[in-house]
């Protein structure tokens, strides 16, 4: 072979199932890979912790082919690589005693792939790690490094949902009327994903279609919604998801985009309009609502008290939403989240509203509800996978978040799993995006989303 790609633990972390995306080559596990992944495996973190579980039981399960510490490694059948387990030339486990610092694990995975690239066997040895300190200490070395980068999109060239063209390019604009039909072949539009709306500005004035993956046409998108008849959009992408998240036919959709922008608001009323329905006409049964534990700065600890009691901080987001949907008795909405009564309370007394914690979704067959995830840049994607793969018929999936505000130190704006589910997906006709750049809760809040 002529390359060998050295895993660091990071990598397993991130991504649990990332030997699996090495095809047809290489790879070498030093042995403190192995050893750090115990020391995860009861992380106070539960997605660290699982994800050291999983990696830990791929790399267990190679064993079946041979031994991965001879000369030769193991071929993996399905996979056509050969993997071995390496280590730095002096033994490996009784450097365990004579660790001082987590960072010595680290220079002993660097030694273990120095080592590898002395013994020359291969032409290139190559370091993969998501530890950019990592990285710069290996090219210090004079050994290659690369990020892992299978799952990761350039949010510069994310799918938006929609593409804006301008009156000057489609001649025809002025014949068309309000409740017009288009061709998109007539636009030259023949790389249209399912879903993805196009808007035509004239100055001021800008008009919106979405291309239907049934008909293959470009058909109208209302500018008002009946079914949302206190929410109406305040601007075109607003209009957009609102008209993704009323569509049955759409079972995935992601919304992205900065604080402020009307995100879990939109989805929300969305979600009550569909719920609250005649018991016969509604399209979901309940709300589900959910999203990643991960406290942005330093962490308080574990929370005192009952699951309800536990969640509760990690909700109050949607429950400042449900104060300004659902009006108070003097018809006035409820603001702020810590009042003792709430009229949405109701909600969860007639089951029509659950919270779920993301570390306890698998397992679940979820049918017929509406699941909002917020925060969802928070996810990995294969945490994300583990979400979408809970519905069952009769649900939609949505997906809410900000990939510039990514509080999990093992992703960044461009590793996360909402840009990861929203690239990979998007010329499904079930799913339909909307990339939110416009800001609608207050002008300060638009300043700092912008500027800070």
């Amino acid at each position: 072979m002529d390359t060998a790609y050295v895993v660091d633990t990071s990598v397993l972390v991130h991504d649990p199932r990332a030997l699996n995306a090495f095809r047809k080559t290489t790879v070498a596990i030093p042995i403190f890979v192995v050893m750090e992944l115990d020391d995860l495996k009861n992380n106070r973190r539960f997605e660290v912790a699982a994800a050291a579980r999983i990696a830990s039981r791929f790399i267990s399960a190679l064993r079946e082919f041979g031994n991965l510490s001879g000369e030769a490694g193991v071929r993996h059948p399905d996979l056509g690589t050969t993997f071995h387990i390496i280590s730095d030339g002096n033994g490996g486990v009784e450097h365990l005693s004579h660790r001082t610092t987590e960072r010595s694990m680290d220079l002993l995975i660097l030694a273990s792939a120095l080592a590898l690239k002395q013994r020359g066997l291969y032409k290139r040895v190559v370091l993969i790690s998501k530890d950019v300190n990592l990285r710069i200490l290996a090219d210090f070395e004079g050994l290659d490094a690369e990020d892992y980068e299978t799952d990761r999109v350039q949010l510069s060239d994310l799918y938006t949902g929609y593409r804006i063209l301008d009156r000057q390019s489609v001649p025809a604009a002025d014949e068309w009327g309000d409740d017009s039909v288009l061709d998109p072949r007539e636009l030259e539009l023949d790389d249209l994903n399912p879903n993805e709306y196009v808007v035509v500005r004239n100055g001021p004035s800008e008009r919106l279609w979405r291309h239907h993956p049934a008909s293959g046409q470009l058909e109208p998108v209302p500018v008002e919604f009946r079914e949302v008849s206190d929410v109406q959009p305040r601007n075109l992408e607003q209009r957009m998801a609102i008209d993704l998240l009323l569509d049955p036919n759409v079972k995935l959709v992601t919304l992205i985009g900065k604080a402020g922008t009307g995100k879990t608001f939109l989805a929300l009323a969305a979600a009550l309009a569909q719920v609250q329905k005649g018991r016969r006409r509604r399209a979901y049964d309940r709300i589900l609502l959910s999203k990643p534990v991960v406290s942005m700065g330093q962490d308080i600890g574990y929370l005192p008290g009952d699951f309800d009691t536990k969640m509760q901080p990690w909700m109050t987001s949607f429950f400042d939403n449900f104060d300004q949907l659902i009006m108070s008795d003097n018809g006035a909405s409820n603001k702020g989240a810590s009042r003792d009564a709430k009229n949405w309370e109701y909600l969860f007394h007639s089951r029509q509203l659950e919270v779920q914690a993301i570390h306890t979704i698998r397992g679940r067959s979820i049918s017929s509800a509406f699941m909002l995830i917020d925060e969802a840049q928070n996810l990995t994607p294969h945490e994300v996978k583990t979400v979408i793969t809970r519905a069952a018929e009769g649900t939609k999936v949505v997906l809410a978040g900000d990939p510039y505000q990514v509080d999990n130190h093992f992703l960044d704006q461009h590793s996360n799993g909402l840009v990861y589910v929203t690239e990979r997906l998007k010329s499904s006709p079930i799913t339909g995006t909307v990339f939110f750049s416009r800001g609608e809760r207050s002008e300060l809040a638009e300043l700092a989303a912008t500027q800070l």
